[in-house]
């Protein structure tokens, strides 16, 4: 899958696991609203759609563990004081680079692009500084 169908699965990702986050929807009916309402070239790429239900079904398949490991990272926030943003960006890059086995460089770079774009003003720095730590404690390069 290309760079640029990967950062747009993210993003689509980063809305459905957002609107469950904040509304306590179930992720099916979340993800099937999603599908409804795309646009005819997202609907059209299934390879984009997949890579869109397996980062969904990803990160709410592996909630807790991606909850412990954000929160072992970041001693002074707790996950609930974290605005719902922040905290859904960081569960879509710490389930990407745990468990995708994506490069974690270019999963950091876009999930701090997904902050200044989503996030305030210090949301982008954050998300970097957390996520770079979750690599150096979990022994992950950068490459």
């Amino acid at each position: 899958m290309s760079r640029s169908l990967e950062r747009r699965a993210r993003k689509v990702a980063l809305w459905v696991l957002f609107s469950v986050d904040l509304t306590g929807a179930p992720v099916d009916e979340a993800l099937a609203l999603c599908h409804d309402s795309m646009d005819d070239m997202i609907k059209s790429n299934p390879e984009l759609w997949n890579k869109v239900v397996s980062s969904v079904t990803g990160v709410t398949n592996t909630f807790e563990d991606l909850n412990v490991a954000i929160q072992a990272v970041s001693p002074r926030w707790k996950l609930n004081r974290m605005a719902a943003i922040d905290r859904t960006i960081l569960r879509i890059g710490a389930w990407e680079i745990l468990h995708a086995q994506s490069a974690p460089l270019p999963v950091i770079n876009h999930c701090v692009d997904l902050g200044k774009e989503y996030g305030e003003k210090s949301t982008s720095g954050f998300v970097n500084g957390l996520l770079d730590e979750l690599c150096k404690t979990k022994g992950i390069a950068l490459k």
